[in-house]
């Protein structure tokens, strides 16, 4: 009993005195919510043979990573890597801690816990994917519908260039300077106007944090917001974002060019609805007393039905200088409700209520087109792609 418990102590002794092993973690520099990230773990082993166990401290959103891992380590590899999938699950950032591992002792009856530092904080974006998708959906509506039709010269049009007449141009846009100059017939060829300003003010209310399909009704209106907003920096124009109704009001000015995308991400990736009632007029005179030039400014929400006097005040003000567009957000379970087959009295009873929800919900939509409205509205699975059409509706008719 005696020589088990001096080599029990020795063994102990040795296990303590024995180096932490270097390790070291690669992930992106950014992820994406919803979306499977590959984590890489690199062990440096020293050729042991050996049966460790690793753990890493990734951030609790996800529990099916697949750790802790027992590793049986080969004689001779110096190194080891270990990968397993992280998929946030939540935007802004998050936190990766330290990587941890269970080591045996020379005589195998100890393990010892051993921790090294790797923190690191990597943010959460939005996942662009779905936003490129319907980018591209509304590209192909474009080429879909043909050639727009061209509004008379002034009305959103700027001059591009004169090119050689071609079958199908307006005899009206001849330029017959040119014409005589060149000896052959040269028209004005026109593009929608640039340099015009898009504004999104997207609602951050208690509203907004109602789940929807794994995402918050606020990440779908994120996701429309940002896929407009990258519609109108792909045209030319300057898109600017307001977040109203959360705890900390947030204003991002204005951008220019493609790359502007990224300063909207950065500006919102980490916002969250906040436990507040919407404020829609509140919202409209903060904005109208910041930015006086014309634009067109879009109200992304789910509206409700209690809405009607604040939002059509919030509408007509900002109506005064600007062109206003409302996003309404309208829930895929109602919209499944209107074609659920009536079998019991309590599916009737939630079928009327439903309907005359609806029926206030239209009712407010007519009040608030009367008012000067653009009204878009659709489940959060169109939203985006619906918004980035009515966009390029206004664009082509030269409204902004």
């Amino acid at each position: 009993g005696a020589l088990l418990a001096f080599w029990a102590l020795d063994d102990l002794r040795r296990l303590r005195r024995r180096p932490t092993p270097r390790a070291e973690r690669r992930l992106p520099a950014a992820l994406a919510v919803g979306v499977p990230h590959t984590v890489t773990l690199t062990l440096d082993t020293g050729g042991v043979a050996e049966r460790w166990v690793v753990a890493d401290h990734h951030p609790a959103d996800d529990i099916d990573t697949g750790l802790p891992r027992t590793l049986t380590l080969t004689p001779g590899h110096e190194r080891v890597a270990v990968t397993y999938p992280y998929r946030p699950s939540r935007r802004g950032p998050v936190t990766f801690g330290p990587i941890e591992l269970w080591l045996p002792s020379p005589r195998r009856l100890w393990e010892g816990r051993r921790r090294i530092d790797a923190e690191r904080r990597v943010p959460v974006y939005p996942d662009f994917s779905p936003i490129s998708r319907a980018a591209l959906a509304v590209d192909k509506s474009r080429t879909r519908f043909g050639a727009r039709v061209q509004p008379r010269q002034g009305e959103g049009l700027e001059f591009h260039e004169l090119r050689d007449y071609q079958p199908g141009d307006s005899p009206r846009r001849i330029d017959w300077k040119a014409t005589a100059r060149r000896r052959r017939l040269i028209t004005r060829h026109f593009q929608d106007e640039q340099n015009q300003t898009v504004w999104i003010l997207l609602d951050g209310g208690r509203r907004m944090a109602l789940p929807v399909g794994g995402l918050t009704a606020f990440d779908h209106g994120l996701n429309a917001a940002l896929l407009l907003a990258w519609s109108a920096l792909r045209q030319g124009d300057r898109a600017g974002a307001m977040l109203f109704s959360a705890e900390q009001p947030r204003w991002l000015d204005p951008v220019h060019g493609q790359h502007g995308i990224q300063n909207l991400l950065q500006g919102f990736y980490d916002v969250h609805p906040a436990d507040r009632a919407s404020d829609f007029s509140q919202a409209a005179r903060h904005f109208h007393g910041r930015w006086p030039r014309r634009s067109l400014v879009v109200i992304v929400s789910r509206v409700q039905p209690e809405d009607g006097d604040d939002l059509l005040t919030a509408v007509r003000l900002l109506g005064q200088r600007h062109l206003v567009m409302v996003a309404d957000m309208a829930l895929p379970e109602q919209e499944a409700l209107r074609r659920t087959d009536v079998t019991e009295l309590d599916d009737a009873l939630r079928l009327a209520a439903d309907a005359r929800e609806h029926q206030e919900r239209r009712d407010l939509h007519t009040r608030l087109r009367h008012a000067g409205a653009h009204l878009v509205a659709a489940t959060p699975a169109t939203l985006a792609e619906r918004l980035g059409q009515a966009y390029q509706q206004l664009k082509r008719a030269g409204r902004l």
